[in-house]
């Protein structure tokens, strides 16, 4: 099979293209990809060194055939002048341009489990038998401490951590997106296990809609990861792009099917670019198969610690109890509470981009960002001298709104109320293990407690009959030769019913009289 030459655009619609584009999608070693398309053709080009970006982003899409343009870069840091490009031509602030450009801290999965709880420590106190430090000293380490906390450490300790910018010519969002991480399953669960159990692999990303209808995607380094962990970071950017393309694919879900290009059909469609563009930003920023699978994992691992504690109620009393359970149910109870944050974090996102209202800049298709609105009045104020340099505003088209509202709708109503009663069965599991246990130590202590009856019942039946005996057995002369076996015998089963007489007798009285008590005693408390 042909390879691509570096920066080269081809048919998309071609089957070959096609399918070499899925390869280059899922290659490790691929920088970055531009798709320009419309209803009627489209043209994609992988690795594009910074001569080739910089043609690109000064010669416009053409309106009538390829308005839209999505440009994807995988490890911004590796690319910093294609970035630097970008934020000269869609004047990007020095902070988010300097964010974007953040080369992120490599660690080995150990390395992360150990830094759970690290955010605090890194701040060490001073060490009270060699005193105070210098104020040297503190300035020094609080500028290395200080210098420590990146936006990737930022990211990586609040996994809620999400932005959004607007300028004049874009409107740009940030956030931790969490996909399914490949886990090993031994059948016992190991304090190693049980940390990752459920965990997801983090992944800041940057969405970028621009006014000219381009859209930027830039997703954080992930490092060195092996296959199939590589195509489940990229599973929702590999579907997008794969129906970017007219190529027929067979395997397509319906539920999966993300209408961008098939969405330009329409004739009453006034600016398909702005649609185009809005409608990709949306199905970008809308990673449905993350969400539900991470509901699912939280579901399965319920029901299956919901079966062992059930069926822990059919163990005998001397088995142990499984001491996991507990450290499981936390660190599940954890990890929802974290996705839960999450989700309400991507709920605020939702918010913030349909929160501009409308203005008369967007024609009646679409809604203009706060900051565009403002330069849009600003240079409309100046008089007719600025007209010429009056920039378009960034805007959400209005199909894509709407799909953005009810994506809000879904967060709140499906996925943020299923975490709120995952940790609530989690609650409940917890507290009925407990009580499980509890019955079966009260069944314990009430065996135990019959037991210590009996036996001081049956201390009682025979103190008489060992006294008895005791008579018999004494030597005393006076006493020798007297009794016979016979008159030991009668007097064994005498002194034997007398017993079991009294003692039934004495129990029940004794009952009666503290019951008895215990009432006086209340009446008078």
């Amino acid at each position: 099979m042909a390879q691509y030459e570096e920066g080269t655009f081809e048919d998309y619609d071609d089957v070959a293209v096609y399918e070499k584009s899925e390869e280059q999608a899922l290659n490790a070693s691929t920088k970055n990809f531009v798709v320009e398309f419309g209803f009627d053709e489209a043209r994609i080009a992988f690795d594009l060194d910074e001569k080739r970006f910089k043609n690109l982003l000064h010669t416009p899409q053409p309106a009538d055939r390829r308005p839209v343009r999505w440009i994807n870069i995988w490890a911004p840091n590796l690319q910093e002048k294609q970035v630097m490009l970008l934020g000269e031509k869609y004047q990007f602030s020095r902070r988010l341009l300097g964010i974007i450009l953040t080369e992120p801290k490599q660690k080995t999965e150990g390395a992360a489990q150990q830094d759970k709880h690290a955010f605090w420590p890194r701040f060490p106190k001073d060490d009270p038998e060699v005193g105070a430090k210098s104020l040297d000293e503190s300035r020094t380490s609080t500028s290395i401490q200080s210098s420590s906390f990146d936006h990737y450490t930022i990211a990586d300790q609040m996994i809620n951590y999400h932005a959004i910018d607007y300028g004049r010519r874009f409107i740009c969002i940030g956030a931790n997106w969490m996909h399914r991480k490949k886990h090993d399953s031994p059948e016992n669960h190991t304090d190693g296990t049980v940390e990752v159990e459920g965990k997801q692999r983090r992944l800041y990303s940057w969405l970028i809609l621009c006014n000219d209808n381009t859209v930027i995607s830039l997703q954080e380094n992930t490092g060195r990861l092996n296959e199939e962990d590589l195509k489940l970071t990229r599973l929702n950017l590999l579907s997008v792009l794969k129906q970017l393309s007219k190529v027929k694919n067979d395997s397509t879900d319906p539920l999966s099917m993300q209408s961008v290009r098939q969405a330009l059909e329409g004739l009453d469609i006034d600016d398909p670019g702005s649609e185009g563009s809005s409608n990709l930003f949306y199905y970008l920023f809308d990673d449905w198969r993350a969400v539900y699978s991470t509901v699912e994992v939280f579901g399965k691992e319920l029901k299956s610690l919901q079966k062992e504690i059930f069926d822990s109620t059919t163990k005998k009393s001397y088995d142990m109890p499984d001491i996991e359970i507990i450290p499981r149910l936390h660190v599940l109870g954890s990890r929802i509470r974290e996705m839960q944050h999450v989700y309400e974090g991507y709920k605020n996102l939702v918010q913030r981009i349909l929160e501009p209202p409308r203005t008369a800049t967007t024609n009646g298709n679409g809604f203009a960002t706060p900051r565009s609105r403002s330069m849009s009045m600003s240079l409309s104020a100046t008089g007719p001298t600025l007209s010429a340099e009056k920039e378009n505003p960034v805007v959400v088209a209005r199909s894509a709104r709407a799909r953005f509202e009810r994506l809000g709708d879904r967060l709140q109503l499906l996925i943020l109320s299923q975490t709120r009663e995952f940790l609530d069965e989690k609650d409940a599991l917890r507290n009925t293990y407990f009580n499980i246990n509890a019955q079966k130590d009260s069944k314990a202590t009430a065996r135990l407690s019959r037991a210590a009856t009996l036996l001081a019942k049956l201390s009682v039946v025979f103190l008489p009959v060992s006294l008895m005996t005791s008579y018999f057995s004494v030597q005393i002369d006076d006493l020798e030769d007297v009794y016979t076996a016979k008159q030991y015998w009668y007097a064994f089963a005498v002194i034997m019913s007398i017993s079991v007489l009294a003692l039934f007798f004495f129990s029940r009285l004794l009952m009666w009289f503290t019951e008895t008590l215990d009432g006086i005693m209340k009446k008078l408390w």
